[in-house]
């Protein structure tokens, strides 16, 4: 029984370093190419549109709210007048009243805005960082297997402990020079991915 398993385990070894001699590797730099990708840059500048249309509308909502307060603040000013008689000042006080409803159901309002405005800019840059990530990792794979390479790694990439995942690579091949002018090839050429609307 000895002699077969030394047998198996023998043939075991030298398939593995059979297939570990055709192992064929180069390295990329995910962060250059997504960094240099002209998609990236487009996407960038349209959420920066999109981030001023915000600040925009946010800052009209806020001086709408300090003007309704500013009223409120007047009212209860006048509710509060001893020159006025009792009748005065108790429908400046119902106005008053009324006033600051309206200042509460406008801050709710602002705040609502700003969750759903906040998310929805989230949300729509997090599917443009993914469908780049994915464009451009379409174009290594491509390579890779025009290269023959059995992998590619990212020297960038990092370990969830925060370290590099690749320490170190000599003379091994990278990739990032011929993604970066593959993936910006098509500029001018087709529209642009980021600029879909949700």
């Amino acid at each position: 029984m000895k002699p077969a398993f030394l047998f198996i385990t023998a043939l075991f070894l030298s398939a593995s370093l059979a297939g570990a001699q055709q192992l064929k590797i180069a390295t990329f730099d995910f962060q250059k190419a997504f960094s240099e990708y002209y998609k990236t840059k487009d996407a960038e500048a349209e959420l920066q549109a999109r981030v001023a249309t915000f600040k925009k509308e946010d800052q009209e909502r806020t001086n709408d709210y300090r003007k309704l307060a500013e009223e409120a603040q007047k009212l209860q000013d006048g509710a509060q007048d001893k020159t006025l008689s009792e009748a005065a000042r108790q429908e400046r006080l119902k106005a008053f009243q009324s006033k600051v409803q309206e200042v509460q159901n406008l801050q709710r309002a602002i705040q609502e805005f700003r969750t759903t405005r906040g998310r929805e800019l989230e949300e729509r840059s997090q599917r443009i960082r993914q469908g780049l990530i994915e464009e451009i990792t379409k174009v290594v794979v491509d390579i890779s297997a025009k290269g023959k390479y059995t992998m590619v790694l990212d020297k960038t990439g990092r370990s969830l402990n925060g370290t590099p995942v690749v320490l170190y690579s000599q003379d091994l091949p990278d990739i990032t020079d011929e993604v970066v002018r593959t993936i910006n090839a098509t500029k001018g050429t087709t529209p642009k991915a980021a600029s879909v609307h949700p």
